[in-house]
């Protein structure tokens, strides 16, 4: 007897959202974490300008800021993807 397949519409509603439709988060997500990093230099700068030089926390936005864009397309080249079974 034939395994009957489900279609691929009830398979996505019993297992949730597919992640190519949240293009959106991926990119808030990415933004909130650059002024999540941005906002902690800032912190540096104002209150321990005496332990954080500018030289010092604008290494640090960019380097950080390259590990972020470097996260974002990573994540988005998986999400975005398609299944190797149709």
């Amino acid at each position: 007897m034939a395994k009957k397949e489900a279609p691929k519409d009830e398979i996505e509603r019993m297992i949730g959202k597919r992640t190519e439709h949240m293009k959106g988060l991926y990119i808030i997500g990415a933004i909130m974490a650059w002024a999540a990093t941005a906002f902690g230099v800032w912190v540096g700068f104002t209150y321990y300008a005496w332990a954080y030089p500018f030289s010092s926390g604008m290494y640090a936005l960019s380097v950080l800021t390259v590990i972020i864009v470097f996260g974002f397309i990573f994540i988005w080249k998986v999400a975005m993807e398609k299944p190797a079974i149709p």
